[in-house]
């Protein structure tokens, strides 16, 4: 009898293990057939697409994901096929993963919350993920501020702005200790500025996320590159913000092809916003480039800020303080900045609100010098100490009125594509009169005429702007001009700042003396500007080549003086110029000309301008020498 009892015990749990083995069987069955249901119609949700960063952006491009790096996928198909990548990650989400090194799941937190959305909260068994739950907690996110850096035009890759995130801590209270997601492309440090600039137009480099405390982004963009920034605080939910940090775990380890005109850094932190929320569609709005002031512009489009500030640059706040001193504390800051200066013995004639100012100003110039000049940066950090000691013994406070911060933001300016319209009517001594209508349309996305607010002034960065002309007399149309890019940067210069003004451009254009010949061009020049009140003045020396077959010895160079005045208000602008060129090597084009130019912007997006020019050129195959005056009248909308 005993026996009997210990055999029926044994025999019930094998039966009960059968049925374990069978109930088990059969739950998984019942899974895999959820997933075959659901699968196809989840694979094409917009919410799967965006975690898989499936976009389209771009000439000539196709749909499918534009992760790069192979472990962003779980399917060798991922890339091209979200069906496939959805039926991998479902698969590899269901094995039970003991090292959380191995552990989809903790490889793919964003997308293991979503399909739970999904699928249920019970559908995939738990798996601890301590590394990922520890760096999770540390980022301790709040909510999410938009950053955007100015554009710096002494920089390739900061031309046009940047943008990053910043992660707002829930325990925090000092901004500068919050986390910062920043994308990049990865650039090799020996690459010059040439070479960045063709790699980053090409893809040439790996573009990467980093997670870096938000005081170094500070300091990389706001004092050593003088730039100004604006912060949007974001209207998300706790939800998405969660999401978004998951999500942010995920494309950390994996690359990107990097492209400086539209898979950049502002289009990509669309794209991981996008896959923080479903209610956001914010990538798909650019289709062709993605400039960092229009992402910021859609992403105001959207609602989505809830509050902006605004952190001003060490180079704006020293320039501030310039204007409210005389030119002896400018003298003076100037001198005690240098290490090995008699702090007291400089200043010892001024007042105490003097002295104060001045002490504040040498402070702010010799951070400038130990970082934009690379001097003796340790001499230099020695004399600061000085300067900040002697400051601290001085009891007067607020000697600068307060910085105010600009009118306009920058993402508040004119929109970056341009259309133009022109009516041109051009007189010659050979009693020639030429009227055209012309038509242009320009990719991005300034120059010194359009509308200032929102813009840097003296400042122009155009990049592929073609214009058609049909001339009114002969009734032919061609292709007047392709301008690939036309960058020009007049920083005035002052006691403490003596910045190189600059210009360069290049493309295809017809020369006035061989107005047949469409002959690609490169032009650029270096020189100074120079600014009193609103009134801006430059002088450059200038060089331009020119390449074709059909003009005397098929090339030409040459080079002269370039000068000008300006003037940019939020209302108007104008300008006169004037250029000379000699030729030095090829054909003889003897060029000169001057103008003179006024824009007024009629809304914030639209524009007349007018224009006055007077040329003289000399034609080499005739030996002739012509005169020539042109009037064009100029009607600008930015889309």
């Amino acid at each position: 009898m005993k026996c009997s009892k210990i055999s029926y015990f044994f025999l019930c749990l094998i039966i009960l293990g059968l049925s374990t083995q069978s109930s088990s069987k059969a739950f998984i069955s019942d899974k895999q057939k959820i997933n075959t249901d659901k699968l196809t119609t989840l694979a094409k949700d917009s919410q799967w697409l965006d975690l898989l960063h499936y976009h389209r952006i771009g000439l000539l491009t196709s749909f499918k994901s534009q992760a790069d790096g192979q472990n962003f996928f779980l399917s060798k198909n991922g890339k091209d096929d979200p069906y496939s990548e959805i039926k991998a990650t479902v698969a590899a989400f269901l094995t039970n993963q003991k090292q959380e090194e191995a552990s989809a799941q903790c490889q793919f937190p964003a997308r293991l919350n979503w399909l739970k959305s999904k699928l249920g909260n019970n559908y995939f068994p738990k798996h601890a993920c301590p590394e990922y739950e520890r760096w999770f907690k540390k980022i301790d996110a709040r909510s999410i501020t938009l950053i955007f850096p100015a554009a710096y035009l002494n920089s390739p890759s900061s031309m046009f702005g940047h943008t990053l995130i910043r992660i707002n801590r829930l325990s925090g209270t000092n901004s500068l200790l919050d986390y910062s997601v920043n994308y990049a492309a990865n650039a090799k440090p020996n690459d010059n500025e040439l070479l960045f600039t063709y790699k980053g137009l090409s893809g040439g480099y790996p573009g990467v996320f980093t997670v870096l405390p938000y005081y170094e982004k500070v300091n990389e963009y706001s004092f050593l590159e003088s730039r100004d920034v604006w912060e949007y605080e974001l209207k998300l939910n706790k939800d998405e913000v969660e999401q978004f940090i998951r999500h942010t775990w995920e494309v950390r380890n994996t690359y990107f092809d990097y492209y400086f005109i539209d898979e950049n850094c502002s289009y990509q932190l669309l794209t991981i916003l996008d896959a923080a929320s479903s209610r956001l569609n914010l990538a798909s709005q650019f289709k062709l480039t993605a400039i960092p002031a229009d992402t910021v512009r859609a992403i105001s489009a959207a609602k989505l800020v809830a509050t902006v500030s605004y952190r001003p640059s060490t180079l704006s706040l020293m320039k501030d303080m310039l204007n409210q001193v005389g030119s002896d504390i400018r003298e003076k800051a100037k001198k005690i900045a240098q290490a090995n200066t008699d702090i007291s013995k400089t200043i010892q004639s001024f007042t105490d609100i003097e002295k104060a100012q001045t002490l504040e100003l040498a402070y702010q110039y010799s951070r400038y010098l130990s970082v934009r000049k690379k001097q003796h940066t340790q001499a230099l950090n020695t004399q600061a100490v000085a300067l900040l000691s002697a400051r601290s013994k001085i009891q007067a406070q607020h000697v600068y009125k307060p910085y105010l911060s600009p009118d306009f933001r920058d993402d508040q300016g004119h929109f970056s594509k341009r259309l133009a319209t022109k009516l041109g009517h051009a007189h010659s001594n050979k009693a020639h009169n030429n009227q055209y209508a012309q038509l242009g349309f320009r990719v991005a996305y300034h120059d010194l005429f359009d509308p200032i607010p929102g813009y840097i002034k003296g400042s122009k960065l155009a990049m592929l702007n073609i214009e058609l002309r049909h001339n009114l007399d002969d009734l032919k149309t061609r292709i007047q001009s392709i301008q690939v890019i036309d960058i020009a940067s007049l920083s005035p210069r002052d006691e403490l700042v003596t910045p190189i003004s600059w210009h360069v451009s290049t493309g295809f254009k017809r020369p006035d003396s061989a107005k047949e010949e469409l002959t690609v061009f490169l032009s650029s020049g270096a020189g100074a500007s120079f600014q009193w009140k609103n009134q801006l003045f430059y002088t450059l020396l200038n060089g331009e080549l020119n390449l074709d077959n059909d003009i005397p010895n098929g090339y030409r160079l040459a080079t002269g003086p370039r000068i000008g005045w300006l003037t940019q208000t939020n209302y108007w602008s104008a300008g006169i110029e004037a250029n000379y060129l000699y030729e030095v090597l090829g054909a003889e084009f003897k060029q000169q000309n001057a103008k003179i130019s006024m824009s007024y912007n009629l809304t914030k997006q639209w524009q007349v301008r007018a224009e006055f020019q007077y040329k003289q050129y000399f034609i080499e195959d005739l030996k002739t020498t012509n005169y020539e005056y042109e009037n064009i009248f100029s009607i600008m909308h930015y889309f």
